[in-house]
């Protein structure tokens, strides 16, 4: 996809996800509920805690191309600073961008990333699965350890835009869609008019994540905000051990275990202490430059194939 009458693509070039930053009123409740969630401490700082004592998302982060596609973001009039040093051991700049509706969106480079770890080393098998007209798992057993599902590592996140701007998709596709190569796999639409619309990134013929970003109308009267966060894990047994283990730590179950239409996700939502949403995720699709837009209309049947009965949240 082009942003420009020219041909040439203008657009910020992004390699990959990165990260999300919350801030938690109560950080010792939303670690321990993060690492029930399945993840690891990589790193922890001393900081000086907000007088307003609340919790907020900050905004989710991007891998760029190079240093250069930095520079460009950096110039943009949607940017809030010129590069800095990304906080933390890992290196790296950063540069901040703000879309119409304040969402923040990071894009860094030259950090150095932990290399997650393979499933194998965590105990986690490729499963040979046997069919009823294909046994190939001869003589071996599938057994599974209890516990929180491991974190392979965050996939995607959405935003919403307010449900009283006529505008409001609009601006935020046209933004998303000119600024970073972000290309649409799939949109929603009601009354014929799109709501939502599910984005990859886009890298030409290589294959990603059917999506790594999304957006939809906010709640009548609520104001934009995170839709939730969603994490990568093994596979649909992890997930459901994830979530006993989640479900017997009495942690507040949103949506699960089901499987999505779009992007085919076996999914799982939970609430953290804060309040925020997050998801447990896996066996997604992929798609490039040559998988086709898909249309549905907004519903049960566009969100899920099979699962619990859609709740109030979605």
């Amino acid at each position: 996809m082009s942003s420009a009458a020219d041909g040439v693509d203008k657009r910020i070039r992004l390699v990959k996800t990165a990260f999300v930053t919350y801030f938690h009123a109560d950080l010792k409740k939303a670690r321990q509920f993060l690492l029930d969630f399945g993840l690891t401490v990589a790193q922890e700082t001393l900081r000086v805690r907000s007088q307003t004592g609340e919790s907020y998302f900050d905004g989710a982060a991007y891998v760029v191309e190079s240093a250069h596609e930095l520079e460009r973001a950096a110039a943009l009039p949607s940017s809030s600073s010129k590069t800095q040093d990304l906080a933390g051991s890992a290196g790296g700049k950063i540069a901040t961008l703000t879309d119409p509706f304040d969402h923040k969106i990071h894009l860094i480079h030259g950090w150095r990333e932990n290399q997650p770890s393979m499933p194998e080393s965590q105990g986690l098998q490729k499963l040979t699965v046997n069919f009823e007209d294909s046994k190939p798992r001869k003589g071996r057993f599938q057994r599974f350890a209890p516990g929180p599902a491991p974190v392979f590592r965050w996939g995607h996140y959405g935003v919403s835009y307010p449900a009283s701007d006529p505008q409001g998709y609009q601006k935020l596709f046209d933004w998303y869609t000119t600024t970073l190569t972000l290309s649409p796999s799939d949109i929603l639409t009601r009354d014929g008019r799109p709501v939502t619309a599910f984005f990859h990134i886009d890298r030409g013929r290589e294959y990603t994540d059917h999506h790594s970003f999304y957006f939809k109308a906010a709640k009548p009267h609520a104001a934009p905000s995170v839709t939730h966060a969603a994490f990568e894990t093994h596979d649909f047994d992890v997930q459901q051990l994830g979530h006993q283990h989640l479900a017997a730590k009495g942690y507040r179950l949103c949506w699960g275990v089901g499987r999505h239409t779009i992007g085919s996700q076996v999914f799982d939502y939970w609430y953290d202490p804060s309040g925020f949403m997050v998801e447990h995720y896996a066996d997604g699709d992929v798609v490039n430059c040559e998988t086709g837009v898909g249309e549905m209309v907004a519903g049960r049947e566009a969100l899920a194939v099979w699962g619990p009965p859609l709740p109030e949240a979605f």
